[in-house]
């Protein structure tokens, strides 16, 4: 029932994120934004409260360190994968009022409420119902369909791998703390490295520094390996 609770609450959700970006001025999209989250957040509680408590949705100390370790290295991965693409970078003079406004949001709103959902309500429902390996995979999918409405089709595919390395990093460490605070850094970075990005930029992306492009993978398929064999993972005591 949590399963389809959890769909219900995505099918308004959807679209309207879908709609968001192409149609919403830059003005009133945070703002657009803002209600979205707070639906989200709002759904996220309602229906997770209902049968855990916090602890046991990720919201707990459990891995914070191994959560920002690896987490950090993504955001470095995914970071010189971007680079090797032919987006134009749009570095622009750092103003505290700025940096504050950002991180505000994408730390305490988009990070929170994305991790909450995600790898918190969707990621427990999951493993409870099939298993950790459903959870990883089925959370991945669901955070890449989310972003479908702006990133394009590499984008999305990216996303998707973004929220499969976030799993694996759920997995081990235990909690999503330590993942609210690394997925609200690549937002910051990311809007910092392309402010201006439009839907039709993201969707024609081509690769033009294959070796940069290299380097991020190898980083990224690093972690992973580390993750998925090396890391010991964290035995927590179901409550």
């Amino acid at each position: 029932m949590a399963l389809v609770e959890v769909v219900v609450m995505f099918l308004p959700a959807i679209p309207a994120y879908v709609w968001l970006w192409p149609n919403v001025a830059q003005e009133a999209s945070v703002l657009v934004q803002s209600a979205v989250y707070l639906y989200l957040l709002a759904g996220c509680l309602i229906i997770g409260l209902r049968r855990w408590n916090g602890s046991q949705l990720g919201l707990n100390r459990e891995g914070i360190g191994i959560s920002l370790l690896c987490g950090t290295g993504v955001v470095a991965a995914m970071a010189l994968g971007r680079l090797a693409t032919d987006l134009p970078l749009g570095l622009q003079p750092l103003t505290f009022e700025r940096l504050l406004s950002e991180l505000l949001f994408y730390f305490g709103l988009v990070g929170f409420v994305e991790e909450l959902l995600f790898r918190g309500l969707i990621y427990r429902v999951l493993d409870e119902w099939r298993g950790a390996g459903l959870a990883i995979l089925g959370s991945a999918l669901a955070f890449g369909l989310y972003h479908a409405g702006w990133a394009g089709s590499l984008g999305v595919l990216s996303i998707t791998v973004l929220g499969l390395v976030f799993g694996l990093i759920r997995w081990r460490a235990g909690g999503i703390l330590g993942l609210i605070v690394v997925h609200g850094l690549f937002d910051v970075v990311s809007k910092e490295m392309y402010p201006s990005l439009t839907v039709e930029q993201a969707a024609h992306v081509s690769v033009v520094n294959p070796f940069v492009a290299l380097v991020g993978d190898v980083l990224m398929l690093s972690i992973v390996v580390y993750l998925w064999k090396l890391h010991p993972r964290v035995q927590r005591r179901r409550v």
